[in-house]
C-alpha cells in the first residue's frame, strides 16, 4: 500500500475534522437519536404485545421462551373502564405499553399508557401500572365512513366494516424521533403522540384533504424521511406519500401513488412494508366493483401485490390473484405482508367476500427479483396452520427477522413460523385462553 506524505496526512485530517464539524452542526439531534437507538437495541426485549377483541384482555408474549402472560386490565388501578380495545405498541426496552380503545356511547377513544413493571414468565404473571389516559375525542363520536353498497355477487360489503364510532388503528413510530403515530381510520385524522412529553404533539391532529381519509397507518422508511399511508376502504386505490419532519412530527403530502389507473385499479390496502429507503410493497383486498366505483372504471383488479417506487411515485403490480388454493398467486384478500431476506410473506384473510370467515392462508414468494416474485408455498388450515384456522389478519416479524408471527382475530390463533425453514414451530390458541387476539406489536419494530 502506498504511504501518504506527512502533508497529505495533515490535509486529510483537516478535511475530516471540517466534515465532522459540519455534520455535527447540522445533525446533532440525529446523532443523539442514533446513539439512543443503539442503546435501545442493546436493551431489546423478546416481547410481543396484543389485546383481545372479545375478552378485552392484554396479552404479553415472550417469543424466545414461547411463553404467554394474560393481564386483566379491569384489575389495574386507573383503568378507564370496560372498553373495547384495538391496538398496542410496546417500546424497544419492553418497559412502556400503549393501548388504543374504540369510542363508545360512554367513553371516548383512548390512548392508554402503561408501565410494565415486571413480568414473571414462569408464573404467568405481570405487574402493569397505568401512567396516562388520553382521550382522542369525546364519547359517542360517530364514524365518518363513506356510504357503500354491494353491486354484484363477487364483492360483499360485510357489516364488520361499517363501524359506528371512532376507531384508532395502525400505530407506527417515526425513526429517530419521539413521535408515535396512529390513524383514526373512521375519519380523516392522523394522530401524533409525543412520547417524551407524554402528550399529543403540537401538529396533532394532521388532516390533509384528499390524503388522510380511511388511512390504516403511516409506515416510515428506516431513516424516517418518507412515510406511506394505506387506503383501507373500498375503492381507495392510492398509497399516500408523505415527507416527515422528525423534529416536529409534521407530515407534508407529496404524492398520491395509484395502484393501477382510473380505468383499471386495485384497492383496499391494509399495510405497507418498506424494502429499503426507496422501495416498498403493499397488497390489496378488494375483489370487484362496489357502489363507490366510478362508472368510468372498466374493472377492479382482484387481490394483488404492488411494488412502490417512492422516489418516482409509481406502483407496479408484481403478484396477481389466483382462483385456485394451490395457484401461484394471491388467493384470498391480502391483509398484511412482510419481507424477510429474499422472501415475501402475505397474510390472506377471508373477510370481505361472500364466503365470510371460511379459511385463511399465508403465501410465500421468493422476491430475489423484486419485479418477478416466484411462488414458494402456501400455509393452509390443517397443512402448516392449525385445523380450523381462519382469517390470517396480521404478520409480525421479530426484530431480527428470525421468526414471523401470524395472528387470527377470528379463530383465536397466534402461529410462530421459523423463517429459515418456513415451518410452524409454535401455536398459541383457544386452549391458551386466546379468543380474538388483535393489535400485535413487537418490541424493536416500528409498526
Amino acid at each position: 500500500m502506498r504511504k501518504l506524505s506527512p502533508v497529505l496526512i495533515v490535509l486529510s485530517l483537516l478535511v475530516s475534522l471540517s466534515f465532522a464539524s459540519h455534520v455535527g452542526a447540522d445533525s446533532s439531534s440525529d446523532s443523539d437519536r442514533d446513539e439512543r437507538s443503539k442503546h435501545a437495541s442493546r436493551q431489546l426485549k423478546p416481547l410481543l404485545t396484543a389485546i383481545d377483541y372479545h375478552t378485552r384482555m392484554i396479552y404479553l408474549f415472550n417469543y424466545k421462551k414461547d411463553a404467554l402472560v394474560t393481564v386483566n386490565p379491569l384489575m389495574l388501578d386507573d383503568w378507564p373502564g370496560d372498553i373495547p380495545l384495538q391496538h398496542t405498541v410496546v417500546s424497544a426496552d419492553g418497559k412502556t405499553l400503549y393501548i388504543t380503545s374504540d369510542n363508545t356511547a360512554s367513553h371516548p377513544a383512548y390512548l392508554i399508557t402503561l408501565e410494565i413493571e415486571k413480568i414473571n414468565w414462569k408464573r404467568g404473571t405481570a405487574r402493569l401500572e397505568v401512567e396516562e389516559v388520553a382521550a382522542f375525542d369525546v364519547p359517542d363520536t360517530p364514524a365518518e365512513l363513506p356510504f357503500v353498497e354491494a353491486t354484484n355477487s363477487a364483492q360483499a360489503v360485510p357489516a364488520w366494516l361499517l363501524a359506528g364510532g371512532t376507531q384508532i388503528h395502525g400505530p407506527t413510530t417515526l425513526p429517530f424521533s419521539n413521535f408515535l403515530y396512529f390513524t383514526s381510520w373512521t375519519n380523516d385524522k392522523i394522530r401524533v403522540w409525543d412520547r417524551e412529553k407524554e402528550e399529543f404533539a403540537k401538529v396533532d391532529p394532521i388532516q390533509i384533504t384528499g390524503y388522510t381519509e380511511q388511512t390504516h397507518g403511516i409506515v416510515f422508511n428506516k431513516s424516517g424521511s418518507l412515510g406511506l399511508g394505506s387506503g383501507y376502504f373500498f375503492d381507495n386505490n392510492v398509497i399516500d406519500l408523505y415527507k416527515a419532519n422528525r423534529r416536529t412530527g409534521a407530515l407534508k403530502a407529496k404524492k398520491k401513488i395509484k395502484l393501477g389507473d382510473d380505468d383499471n385499479y386495485a384497492a383496499f390496502s391494509h399495510y405497507v412494508y418498506w424494502l429499503d429507503e426507496r422501495y416498498a410493497v403493499t397488497a390489496t383486498m378488494q375483489f370487484d366493483k362496489t357502489s363507490l366505483t366510478p362508472e368510468s372504471t372498466t374493472s377492479v383488479i382482484p387481490p394483488s401485490c404492488w411494488l412502490i417506487d417512492a422516489w418516482e411515485g409509481t406502483a407496479t403490480k408484481i403478484i396477481s390473484a389466483t382462483d385456485d388454493v394451490d395457484g401461484e398467486g394471491i388467493f384470498r384478500s391480502a391483509s398484511d405482508l412482510a419481507v424477510i431476506g429474499n422472501k415475501i410473506y402475505i397474510a390472506e384473510e377471508d373477510t370481505i367476500d361472500y364466503g365470510l370467515f371460511e379459511d385463511g392462508y399465508v403465501s410465500v414468494f421468493d422476491i430475489s427479483d423484486n419485479y418477478r416474485p416466484q411462488f414458494l408455498k402456501r400455509f393452509k388450515p390443517g397443512d402448516g396452520l392449525p385445523d380450523g384456522f381462519t382469517v390470517a389478519h396480521s404478520l409480525t416479524p421479530t426484530p431480527d427477522n428470525r421468526y414471523l408471527f401470524v395472528a387470527s382475530w377470528h379463530s383465536g390463533y397466534v402461529v410462530k413460523i421459523d423463517t429459515r425453514t418456513d415451518m410452524v414451530v409454535k401455536v398459541f390458541g383457544p386452549e391458551d385462553g386466546l379468543a380474538m387476539p388483535h393489535g400485535f406489536f413487537g418490541a424493536g419494530n416500528i409498526r
